[in-house]
């Protein structure tokens, strides 16, 4: 970055005519260089909000799901990170939070598979008149259950052990989930 900030203040040096006998306005540059560096600077954070998530680039992120992500959540890593990413949380534990839940590191659930639901998530309407909730599609139920996970989010619980005692009953169960979150990470 340091050499684009550089290129910017040489731009207009450049562009200076220093042959002739007219003189540099130097506020004029400072004013105009100023104004490169700030939209430089401005389009390059905006560039790294929308393609970065902690210093990880997105697609990299995505590839790395993609490889654990199987049978009905095969290929939804760009789903789940955009839409991770898009409401704030981090798509390494929303992923993680689903393959516990579902099974997907191999084959998923019937639950998943029949009914869309990759979060164990009860409400109606129910999957086949049980208690566990349909989704129309998967990226539904996805979205779902992120939104879910967003809900303890603003709550201010953001790591599998925070929000384990208020999504499940098993008390190994942000355990299961770490392990997962370590998995999807390399």
């Amino acid at each position: 970055m340091k050499n684009l900030v550089m290129l910017a203040l040489l731009i207009p040096l450049m562009f200076a005519d220093v042959n002739e006998s007219k003189t540099i306005d130097f506020e004029y540059m400072d004013l105009h260089i100023d104004s490169v560096v700030s939209d430089f600077k401005e389009k390059y954070d905006n560039y790294i909000k929308e393609n970065y998530f902690n210093g990880e680039h997105k697609e990299d992120i995505i590839k790395k799901l993609n490889k654990y992500l199987n049978s009905t959540l095969k290929g939804k890593g760009e789903f789940i990170t955009e839409y991770s990413l898009e409401v704030g949380i981090d798509p390494y534990l929303a992923t993680a939070v689903m393959l516990q839940e579902t099974g997907c590191y191999w084959t998923c659930s019937y639950l998943t598979r029949v009914c869309n639901n990759v979060g164990g998530n009860k409400g109606n309407p129910g999957c086949n008149g049980g208690s566990y909730r349909k989704f129309d599609t998967i990226e539904i139920g996805i979205k779902f259950a992120i939104d879910k996970l967003n809900s303890y989010y603003s709550k201010g619980l953001t790591t599998a052990k925070e929000i384990g005692p208020k999504y499940a009953t098993d008390k190994t169960w942000y355990q299961k989930v770490n392990k997962y979150i370590n998995k999807l990470k390399k």
